[in-house]
């Protein structure tokens, strides 16, 4: 019997993995570890690949992932048909299949690699608010407060901009750059948010996106922003601005959505303002709307009685409004199915790495909103 030979690229790659699980394990077992390394590793080990990926115009992450959906495609058959036609050779089969083997083991150790370096590891960290806010009840009344501020505030800049001839805003420019000023200004007040931060990129094939109900992709083997180029304008800057905040090691959802809306609450300007007072207020009224009491339905419409029926109508929820009715006859396989599947996917994704609740720990903003908010935070 031949004993397994092993080359010295096998038991790299086999080191590689074996300190991968480690590192997962000490994140697991020690939050201190994961603060060390979001706080002293990450920024170093981050900063040049940002650099250098934010250089490309095009996003980096969406070509690899076409890439190896294509060599997926085609690459199974040609196996085969090489398999079949070779059957006679079975020293060079065996040799092709070592290749590919081992090829396929790289990739998943090299994906392995960018999403603990990228993504595990801060699911183990610190939370927020324990590190930047006193402790404050989250309560009912609270609750109604915080919601009634940001419907101020919407009511305030609702009738500042213009639009188009169905309702929808139109923004003025870019909203990119000013994503990034925020974020930079925002990094003063935090410290986990300063530095460098690259220019958002929009996702080509967003058909896809939109069909998972994906508004934005944070991509840590490319170390890339990016979104969704088909959702409302006035969604682009909160959705930009989550994104950024994912590459400075912020990764839990709840408080990358925070970070947004404060970066453009304090920070940003009109636009960027009211696309984050459209993000909190979402998950804010969300939540209000599942509590119950004797006056709760008066108390609740008095919260909301500043949002104007054309925020109503044509801003709240319209990310990808009217979109599907326009592009039904571009769908492969139902929107309901994909959705579903992405969801499911994005549930055990974050269970996986500890977060409990699941897909619904993107509803957790509304604590951190009403820390903030309870804590004097500006809206």
């Amino acid at each position: 019997m031949k004993k397994l030979r092993l080359k010295k690229s096998d038991i790299v790659m086999a080191a590689i993995f074996a300190l991968l699980l480690i590192i997962n394990l000490l994140s697991w077992l020690s939050t201190a570890f994961s603060d060390f390394y979001v706080q002293k590793i990450y920024p170093i080990y981050s900063a040049l690949p940002i650099r250098l990926s934010g250089l490309l115009p095009f996003s980096l992450g969406e070509i690899m992932i076409i890439a190896l959906v294509a060599a997926t495609i085609v690459g199974i058959p040609a196996l085969i048909a090489v398999s079949v036609i070779k059957r006679q050779s079975p020293k060079l089969l065996k040799k092709m299949y070592s290749v590919v083997i081992r090829l396929l083991l790289w990739i998943i150790v090299l994906v392995f690699l960018c999403e603990t370096l990228g993504c595990f590891v801060m699911y183990h960290c610190t939370g927020f608010s324990e590190r930047y806010f006193q402790p404050v009840e989250h309560n009912e009344e609270l609750l109604l407060d915080t919601l009634k501020a940001v419907s101020l505030r919407i009511g305030d800049l609702a009738g500042k901009f213009e639009r188009d001839a169905d309702g929808y805003i139109i923004l003025s420019e870019d909203p990119a750059d000013k994503c990034r000023e925020a974020m930079r200004q925002l990094g003063e007040e935090y410290s986990q948010l300063r530095g460098y931060y690259p220019r958002p990129k929009k996702i080509i094939n967003s058909f896809f996106m939109s069909q998972e109900g994906i508004i934005g992709l944070y991509i840590p083997f490319a170390f890339e922003a990016t979104y969704n180029r088909d959702i409302q304008p006035i969604a682009a800057p909160a959705t930009i601005c989550h994104e950024l905040a994912h590459l400075k090691g912020i990764i839990q959802e709840d408080e990358a959505s925070f970070v947004a809306i404060v970066a453009c609450f304090k920070h940003g300007t009109d636009e960027l303002k009211y696309s984050a007072c459209l993000d909190a207020f979402y998950y804010l009224y969300k939540n209000a709307l599942d509590l119950r009491g004797t006056d709760y339905e008066e108390r609740l419409w008095e919260s909301v009685a500043a949002v104007p029926e054309t925020v109503w109508d044509h801003d709240i929820g319209s990310y990808t409004a009217d979109y599907w009715e326009k592009n039904s006859d571009k769908e492969i396989i139902p929107t309901e199915t994909v959705a579903a599947i992405s969801d499911a996917l994005t549930d055990a994704n974050l269970v996986m790495n500890g977060v409990s609740d699941g897909i619904n720990a993107y509803n957790r903003v509304v604590e951190l909103l009403m820390d903030y908010y309870g804590n004097g935070g500006y809206i």
